[in-house]
């Protein structure tokens, strides 16, 4: 009895847990679910200078900012762990900033430039946020999901991990992309890279490189010119007396132990009963977690796309579009058919008028034209009047002004005339009648 309740149970389990928007012809998967995750912390003692050395990255990025940095990547639990990711915000950005660190191969493995968001700052970034339409970066850690080809080419998809830092990173849609405002053109021409709406920007011909090798839950931290974010962070805010002063070698933490429980399942058909594996331990694998979480969305995923594509499948939507277009189309041609019927009875009316309507209309409008054309006769004599008045003006003006020039010449004449002079004084004025002294030797 026991057994045939658990086959029936099954049969309904399997049958509700696809969709219609998921259901195959044939699924034929290995799939992966997490049960439960226990956190016990424990204390551990780092030697991070060790780490920092073993790295070689002196000259490269600043030990304050590597030891922030790991600090908080030794305590994120469910992480893809080996890589760890710093972008370091103090840096002008026409300088290499973004950093790639493997920490089992122990080296270097990009140092390349990246862009800020065009509110925090012009070449180095001074002001951070998380609120929506900001446009301004924001600091912290994050962990790396999953690849996709969007609006900006080969794209990383980051989870914010920080209250009131970054947690609004998924809804605002930061991401990491590629970019020509970092290449060496434009650093050349305008003197520092160009700047985002919130995003990392990575030159464009390393964006797929670096993005194949930080995603499905590697950690990222982004370091910048803020005061207040060491407070603030989730992460960093119980060690911050070891930030004070000078940079400490050796650092004493509580970091969290995870014993993850995986429950695993056959490759099976579609709508037949799934045969559960026992639970098995997974204590050293720290990252399973969110590398399973990632990996079955994305399958769903692809599984709603191929089936979109499949001739079984049915977009309602679009039947829906159709058939209320259909509908206003109808109602279109119902309105044109009226409009039309309406028109056609005036003109029968129009026809069907008696003549003496016409006549008596006929007759209104001769008289009106015949009383507007008196009226316009009548405008027209006072405007003539008017117009000859003005002339009549002029032409007085004008004889007047010729008299006046007329008497002017006349007025000199006789002023000319009464000028006359004594004898005496013509003499004179012309050097008669003086005598000249001879000189003597």
């Amino acid at each position: 009895m026991k057994k045939t309740l658990i086959f029936l149970s099954l049969l309904i389990i399997s049958s509700l847990s696809f969709s219609e928007g998921t259901n195959l012809e044939s699924i034929n998967q290995n799939t992966t679910i997490t049960t439960e995750t226990d956190i016990k912390p424990q204390k551990v003692i780092l030697d991070v200078k060790s780490v920092y050395d073993s790295l070689n990255i002196k000259g490269k990025i600043d030990y304050s900012i590597f030891q922030k940095a790991y600090l908080g990547y030794v305590q994120i639990p469910n992480k893809n762990p080996g890589v760890l990711v710093i972008i370091d915000y103090t840096k002008p950005s026409n300088e290499e900033r973004f950093y790639v660190l493997d920490l089992n191969k122990k080296k270097l493995v990009y140092s390349t430039r990246v862009a800020h968001s065009k509110n925090s700052g012009l070449e180095i970034p001074l002001e951070f946020s998380d609120d929506p339409n900001s446009y301004q970066s924001s600091l912290g850690f994050f962990l790396t999901l999953g690849e996709y080809n969007g609006a900006y080419g080969y794209s990383l998809r980051l989870k914010g991990l920080e209250e009131n830092i970054n947690a609004n990173a998924e809804s605002r849609a930061i991401v990491i992309h590629g970019g020509d405002i970092v290449n060496d053109e434009y650093i050349k021409k305008y003197g520092f890279a160009g700047r985002s709406l919130g995003c990392p920007v990575l030159p464009a011909a390393l964006t797929k490189e670096i993005v194949n090798y930080i995603k499905h839950g590697r950690v990222l931290f982004i370091y910048g010119n803020d005061e207040e974010y060491i407070e603030e962070s989730y992460y960093l805010s119980k060690l911050a007396p070891v930030f004070e002063g000078k940079p400490q070698n050796i650092v004493e933490l509580e970091k969290p132990r995870e014993t993850t429980k995986v429950v695993t399942t056959i490759p099976t058909a579609l709508n037949t009963p799934s045969a559960t594996t026992p639970t098995v331990e997974n204590p050293d694998q720290k990252n399973i977690s969110i590398m399973l979480d990632v990996i079955k969305k994305e399958a769903e995923y692809k599984q709603h796309l191929s089936f979109r594509k499949s001739e079984k499948f049915v977009d309602y939507f679009a039947v829906l579009k159709n058939v209320v277009e259909d509908n206003s189309t109808v109602k279109h041609s119902e309105t044109i058919a009226t409009n039309t019927k309406t028109e056609d009875s005036k003109n029968i009316e129009i026809l069907e008028k008696p003549k003496e309507i016409k006549d008596t209309e006929k007759s209104e409008k001769v008289l009106e034209k015949q009383e507007t054309t008196v009226e316009n006769k009548a405008q027209v004599l006072e405007e003539s009047k008017k117009e000859d008045l003005k002339q009549e003006e002029i032409k007085k003006e004008e004889i007047k002004t010729e008299e006046l020039k007329k008497e002017e010449p006349k007025k000199e004449e006789v002023k000319k005339v009464n000028r006359k002079y004594s004898e005496e004084v013509i003499r004179k004025s012309l050097g008669l009648g003086v005598k000249l002294k001879s000189k003597t030797k």
